[in-house]
């Protein structure tokens, strides 16, 4: 394999079948993940708006594929748009965004594999006048993979690795937190003109709350899957969005839909309720440790380098 010439090219729908097992592979290093079957490879990797369970804004989309003698031995999912956290700065410039990196368990050549891969991807960019890369936002995650969270687990030690060499640094930290569904908890209802909305279909739950019939005030998102990893967990159901508009905190309304949350995925029969949480959202935090959530041995990570 060492003397075989690697080289780099663009990706097509054809090409799903080669990254299935390496993609398997990978995803199943990581905590709540499930599998990704051919149909989810085509969706979230060869569309031009691939998906995700969260708010993305792609301008363009695009997977690039390391071969030797069109052998696939590792793959990036890469695009120009902006994530979650910065559609606030739709007038700037377009942020590169490094959705995924997928390479090679066999060491003597991983190295090589990752380098030309990260190599291919900021071509990419420059030739796309991109001066910023965000590499594994939250936001940009495909949806079997941690409950949607995108991020990157501080446990994958090569990927660290390989970002840190080509000049990514961290920026953003994330916990997981559990609660176990082993009992039914007490919802209080705050005081007000509140009305909940939910919305039940094959995927999860939602929820949203207006004031008046009038007005959006906070909304919230769970979503159920069978993972790899912990299996002891299953059916696990993930909270992937709890939103309360500012002038409307401190009212109890977070803590009644959080309460309301776990009773249904209770109920739903789920053994297990989890959410990724950023290290700066300290309200979030201590909204989901008061409810009873526990941290789970995780830390995640999104990186950004200048070009």
């Amino acid at each position: 394999m060492a003397s075989e010439r690697f080289y780099a090219r663009l990706l097509y729908p054809p090409d799903s079948h080669q990254m299935h097992a390496l993609l398997a592979q990978t995803l199943s290093g990581a905590l709540f993940t499930c599998p990704m079957d051919d149909a989810e490879i085509q969706a979230n990797c060869f569309q031009p708006e691939p998906s995700s369970l969260h708010s993305v804004r792609w301008l363009r989309h695009q997977i690039f594929g390391v071969l030797a003698e069109e052998r696939l031995l590792g793959f990036i999912d890469v695009g120009l748009g902006y994530d979650h956290a910065t559609q606030h700065l739709m007038d700037d410039r377009p942020l590169g965004l490094l959705r995924f990196l997928v390479v090679p368990t066999d060491y003597n050549f991983s190295s090589r594999v990752a380098r030309l891969l990260l190599q291919t991807a900021e071509t990419f960019w420059r030739e796309q006048s991109v001066r910023r890369v965000r590499a594994f936002s939250f936001s940009t995650g495909y949806p079997a993979y941690q409950m949607g969270a995108g991020i990157l687990p501080s446990t994958w030690e090569d990927h660290q690795r390989w970002l840190n060499q080509a000049g990514y640094r961290p920026t953003e930290r994330y916990y997981c937190l559990a609660y176990p569904l082993n009992r039914l908890g007490r919802e209080d209802v705050p005081v007000g003109s509140y009305t909940l909305y939910p919305e039940n279909d094959e995927t999860g739950l939602r929820y949203q709350i207006y004031e008046d019939d009038e007005m959006r005030i906070a909304a919230t998102r769970m979503i159920e899957r069978q993972v790899v990893n912990p299996k002891d967990a299953n059916p696990v159901a993930g909270l992937v969005e709890l939103i309360v508009a500012s002038a409307w905190r401190r009212k109890g309304i977070g803590r009644w839909l959080l309460r309301r949350m776990i009773n249904d995925a209770h109920q739903r029969g789920n053994h297990t309720l989890v959410t990724f949480v950023a290290h700066a959202n300290r309200a979030g935090l201590g909204l989901c440790r008061q409810a009873g959530f526990e941290e789970i041995n995780y830390r995640g990570y999104t990186l950004e380098k200048q070009l």
